[in-house]
């Protein structure tokens, strides 16, 4: 049996399986101690994707977690084998076939997308390194010049498509028909951490107690209070939530509540109204360019925390265009196509 895998790890044959099931631990061969929380780099051509990977132990051998989703991994000595799924802008899932060696705590070796997929990726480089301790402190806070235009790029974003959910955010997700219940479909907010996430523009003003972003896609509006406080009596919960900003050293940390239900993404999990989703801005040495890393923290729908990671350029000549959404294209066609007692019916599916 151990001849049988080695060979399969060798040329490959076992993707398909790795996928699919945890490793097993086969005795009398040592395997490498790669349990704990890994900043995981992946090299496609001209950009670098950057996840937090997690390894732990449990009666099967090694699980692991990519952005707080599921993915497979099998060691060899020390020899390793990861594959984590995404997908790409125009909708297609692949994986990425990582292949390579520990060596005590830094991990390294070559990838590779295996599926169909719009956006082609050449076979690249990839590493990993354990993460030390947590910092004790951040230090003062040290404000920086957030103010201007922003415009997307592709680097950092792994897009994780599978996500570790609860048995009620499972449940959810199998009732859910994305075309039918997307919120945007039908020109309804998409709300948070979606539209921190997609690759429209957006502009940060800045105030004495408040940061305002305008966002070009469906035309939002967000004020990221300074000052601590919380919303108004009679604000109700909305998909935009209610957001405060605090300084970690040059970090803006924002952590926004009251939230009222949507989806995470275009997968169609399930957000609740007593989600926390946590955004940390960092802002580079020349001012230039913008990340974040968006966490949700939802234990009602997430077993662990989703995260996804943005980065902007400062564009100050990009304009924020007008969002315009047309509802009756969308009620029309169902209409054409006999559906909409159907999506009458699914009322209840929606928010």
């Amino acid at each position: 049996m151990y001849r049988l895998l080695r060979k399969c790890l060798t040329i490959g044959l076992a993707a398909p399986l790795i996928y699919m099931v945890p490793v097993f631990m086969l005795p009398g061969i040592a395997f490498a101690d790669i349990e704990g929380r890994w900043t995981l780099s992946l090299q496609d051509k001209n950009r670098t994707l950057v996840g937090l990977l997690e390894i732990e132990k449990d009666e099967s051998g090694w699980v692991a977690y990519l952005e707080g989703g599921p993915a497979s991994v099998q060691t060899d000595g020390d020899n390793i084998v990861i594959v984590a799924d995404s997908r790409d802008v125009r909708g297609f899932v692949f994986d990425r076939r990582m292949v390579g060696s520990v060596d005590g705590d830094s991990m390294a070796g070559t990838y590779a997308q295996v599926g169909a997929a719009a956006q082609k990726e050449a076979p690249g480089p990839w590493s990993a390194q354990r993460e030390t301790a947590e910092a004790a402190a951040t230090g003062e806070p040290r404000p920086v010049d957030l103010s201007g235009t922003w415009t997307a790029t592709q680097e950092l974003d792994f897009r994780k498509y599978t996500m570790s959910l609860t048995a009620a955010g499972d449940a959810w997700l199998e009732s859910y028909l994305p075309y039918y219940d997307q919120p945007d479909v039908r020109c309804t907010s998409i709300g948070l951490p979606a539209l921190a996430t997609y690759s429209f523009p957006f502009e940060v003003i800045s105030s004495d107690n408040r940061l305002t972003m305008i966002y070009e896609y469906q035309s939002k509006v967000r004020r990221i209070w300074l000052d601590d406080r919380g919303p108004g009596e009679f604000v109700p919960p909305s998909r935009m939530g209610h957001s405060n900003g605090r300084w970690e050293g040059s970090t803006l940390v924002i952590e926004t509540t009251n939230l009222d239900k949507t989806v995470r993404d275009f997968r169609g999990e399930l957000i609740s109204e007593n989600a926390r989703i946590e955004e940390r801005y960092a802002l580079s040495d020349d001012g230039d360019t913008l990340t974040a890393v968006i966490t949700v923290h939802d234990p009602e729908y997430y077993s662990r925390p989703p995260i996804r990671r943005r980065q902007w350029v400062r564009n100050n000549e990009a304009a924020i265009f007008p969002y315009t959404c047309d509802p009756d294209s969308f009620y029309l066609k169902m209409y054409e196509d006999g559906e909409l007692d159907m999506y009458i019916d699914r009322t209840e599916q929606r928010f």
